[in-house]
């Protein structure tokens, strides 16, 4: 079997590798159709420009190179596209279309009929080079705050790796057009194109794949720890938190205090306004709730129309004077439902940590009693736990 064949069985491989990756992850997995899209685009353009250096088509030999120079341009855009969908980034495909039909333009109008092959391998080089130096600055930011920072530092190396690479393609092609007898024999070119193309498509390939799977890690998580209806932390989210405060009580003796809220006359509005009214309302007082917390605060939605707030170093008095501030802003909030004006209020109990002994369940209780209390009291107020030891 010829080296030809043996490269070609390579490309072929390699290729429907990657282009499965990307059918099966957009098509049926739903990851970043988009944006799947794209690479599965990127994937077929390079793997048929490396298919045209290896088999013989009746086309002549600068032809098919200056095709396949082109055709790289084309991949590379694409790849471009691809990831600036996956970030939500703007796109200018009107400029973008340009590019690549300007490239194709100047490789097989212009260099091809005047016999200019070095130029045009080197200007797609360049270009291609251009291309992914900006792909990796445009993509570091987005890169760096949804993950973590060694994912953009691996992205930055992965594609200045593969820049150089085409940069090293149109040095060897000066060199070859100056210095023919510097180079080794046309076929151990050809295969250490193909087999570093090939890689590099690869692990660019897994690197983006990478990313894809991270990002539906991180929304997978934060399903798992979120209330879907208002984004809050849910109630096993927040009793991770009270568990690690307690923790921290019990060997800093650092004190926090815990809220728990709950919406007035709640299934009134249910009842004569619909479900769906009922839903605007928790978003809505989930809003003010998370605006008026401090940066360290947790809220969560506890169940129903009862919210908990966990507030770290808290001590009784700043606890109902933070209550009284949440109560304040909720009552102060007109909710805009269709042609209604909807008033909410809400009572709060809240209860402080101070004593290393108690169990959580305990200082639960004793906000819920609280919250007990103040509807009992007449709805709209806030009521203090009373210390552990009067309990």
């Amino acid at each position: 079997m010829e080296l030809r064949h043996l490269l070609l069985a390579y490309v072929l491989l390699t290729n429907t590798f990657t282009s499965s990756m990307w059918l099966i992850g957009g098509t049926w997995m739903g990851m970043s159709r988009k944006a799947a899209s794209h690479w599965l685009r990127a994937s077929l353009v390079n793997g048929l420009a490396l298919i045209l250096l290896l088999v013989e088509i009746g086309l002549p030999r600068d032809a098919c190179v200056m095709l396949a120079a082109s055709l790289v341009v084309t991949s590379t855009v694409s790849l471009q596209r691809g990831l600036r969908a996956f970030f939500r980034q703007p796109q200018d495909a009107g400029r973008q279309i340009r590019l690549v039909c300007g490239v194709a333009a100047f490789n097989l109008l212009l260099c091809l009929p005047l016999g200019l092959i070095t130029l045009g391998i080197v200007a797609s080089c360049a270009l291609v080079c251009f291309l992914l130096l900006r792909v990796a600055r445009d993509t570091r930011a987005a890169l760096s705050s949804e993950f973590r920072a060694g994912t953009a530092v691996a992205s930055d190396v992965m594609l200045g790796i593969t820049a150089l690479y085409f940069a090293s393609i149109a040095g060897v092609t000066l060199i070859g057009r100056w210095l023919p007898h510097w180079l080794p024999s046309a076929d151990t070119l050809l295969a250490w194109l193909v087999c570093a193309s090939s890689g590099l498509s690869i692990s660019v390939s897994f690197l983006l794949g990478y990313i894809v799977v991270m990002r539906l890690v991180y929304r997978l998580q934060h399903l798992s720890q979120h209330d879907s209806l208002t984004g809050l932390l849910n109630r096993r989210a927040i009793e991770q938190s009270l568990d690690r405060e307690s923790q921290r009580l019990q060997r800093f003796n650092e004190g926090f205090s815990v809220m728990l809220v709950d919406i007035d006359h709640f299934k009134r509005i249910n009842d004569h306004l619909g479900h769906a009214a009922g839903d605007e309302v928790l978003r809505s007082v989930a809003q003010v709730l998370k605006a008026q917390a401090r940066e360290v605060d947790r809220v969560a939605r506890y169940g129903g129309e009862e919210f908990c707030v966990l507030l770290p170093h808290t001590d009784p008095e700043g606890a109902l004077q933070a209550a009284e501030r949440l109560r304040t802003a909720i009552n102060q909030t007109d909710i805009i439902w269709q042609d209604e004006l909807i008033g909410v209020t809400v009572s709060t109990g809240t209860a402080s940590a101070v004593d290393p002994t108690e169990p959580l369940h305990e200082l639960l209780r004793r906000a819920d009693d609280a919250l007990y209390q103040a509807k009992s009291d007449g709805r709209n107020r806030v009521v203090a736990a009373s210390p552990r030891q009067a309990a």
